[in-house]
Order: structure tokens, then sequence, then C-alpha cells
């Protein structure tokens, strides 16, 4: 999953999020945001599971919008 996040493969939009332990912010694997390291990392099949274990969504990626944003 942290090459698909690194790629920002588009196949992996919605099956699974990335949050980041450092910042406490969950993004889609396409953000384009700067990527973290693999220790920084913690992986979610939901938004909700994200929400759940305290991460806030990302405001360049959007991750609680069902479209994805061009970027």
């Amino acid at each position: 999953m942290y090459r698909a996040l690194l790629e920002k493969d588009r196949a992996y939009e919605g099956v699974f999020f990335v949050g980041v332990k450092t910042t406490g912010i969950f993004c889609r694997p396409t953000c384009p945001a700067r990527k973290p390291k693999p220790e920084n990392v913690e992986f979610f099949s939901s938004r909700e599971e994200a929400m759940y274990r305290g991460y806030r969504p990302c405001l360049r990626c959007r991750p609680l919008e069902e479209n994805v944003p061009s970027s």
C-alpha cells in the first residue's frame, strides 16, 4: 500500500485511506501533498475508520468528498 501511496496510483482510490501520525491528518492515496515516511503512516479501509481513530480530513485531497479532485 505504501508503494501505491508513493506512486499516487488511482487504482487504489477509495480502496484505502492514509493517516499521517505526525500531523493527525488522513488522505486519499492520490493526494498531491508531500509523502510521509513509512514509519509515520497508518492505513485505513474507510474514511469512518480514520475519523474514529482521531484523524481529520486533508484539505488538499478532501477525502470526505466522493469525487476525486483533479490535481
